[in-house]
Parts: C-alpha cells; structure tokens; sequence
C-alpha cells in the first residue's frame, strides 16, 4: 500500500490476499485472488497501490505492466470489451460480498454465501481456502465460524464434507 503503481498482476497458481488494517489493526480482506483472477487492476490509473498484497499460499503471478496495459486498452476493441467484461464481473462480486457482510449473524453470513455463490440445488459451496480464510472473507473471527458451521450442521441446516458446503434447507 502507498507504492508507486507500476503493474497489474495475474494470478497463474495460488493466491493473494488484498487487504488493508483496521483501526484495531485487524486484517480487512478486500479480496482473494486466486488461479486466473488479476488483481490491482484497481491502480491502474492511480499513482500507487490501494491496499497490501500477500501471498496466503505459494504463488506464482505475471506481472503486466500497467504502461503496456493501458496501450492495449486504447489500441485493441476487443480486448478493451473484454478488460471491461472482466472488471463487471469483478464489481458484481464486490456488491454481493458488501451485502453479505452487511448482514448480522454469522449463520446468515454463511446462507448467504450458499445462496448466492453455491451451485446445484443444494447450493454447494467447495472452498478454495481453509476455513480461517472463509472467516475473514466472511468478516467473522475463526471461532465464531466453527461454532456457526457446527450449530447449522447439528440444526439439519448445512452439510459440510471436506472442502464442501451444501445447503440443506
């Protein structure tokens, strides 16, 4: 954070955690990058970065200039469409996780995530992380998730298997 903005980065294998501190200096996740996903595209006309970024897993990124970037973006259509198709989706992520965190308990927190990013009818859910990243994308200490996730799985209200979620009703 504060760095002079020279690049945009594509997550190849691994992920990044994009965060900043809270006035308790808690981590505040911002967002997780992982295999396929670019991250500081939000720099790219700033002078500097907005926020850290740290390695939550090995990882191995492309580093793209944001000079060569922004050319590209100006001399090609297409790919300009599609830099734009990109960010929308990325937005619309954004808008789902600040809804998500308005919420107030845990258990609707997790509902929510099932709704709205599970698949199939039971809205399953597999995680890319551990359960201590789930937390803090779910703006939740790592406790207060594992009581959550046990109570909803002992109410018949979730499933959980290895990295798996579903919903139940």
């Amino acid at each position: 954070m504060g760095s002079p903005a020279h690049s945009v980065f594509f997550v190849e294998s691994g992920a990044v955690r994009l965060m900043r501190h809270g006035r308790s200096g808690e981590e505040v996740v911002l967002h997780d990058a992982r295999a396929g996903e670019f991250f500081a595209e939000a720099s790219l006309d700033s002078a500097h970065y907005h926020c850290d970024a740290v390695a939550s897993e090995r990882t191995e990124l492309l580093q793209v200039s944001a000079l060569a970037l922004r050319e590209l973006l100006d001399a090609d259509r297409e790919f300009s469409r599609q830099w734009v198709t990109l960010l929308a989706r990325q937005l619309r992520a954004v808008r789902t996780r600040v809804e998500r965190l308005s919420l107030k308990s845990a258990a609707e927190r997790v509902r929510h995530l099932l709704v709205s990013e599970g698949h199939g009818p039971h809205c399953e859910v597999t995680l890319d992380g551990t359960l201590k990243d789930l937390a803090r994308n779910l703006g939740l200490t790592h406790e207060a998730l594992y009581r959550t996730l046990a109570a909803m799985e002992k109410g018949g209200g979730i499933e959980r298997r290895n990295s798996v979620l579903r919903l139940l009703r």
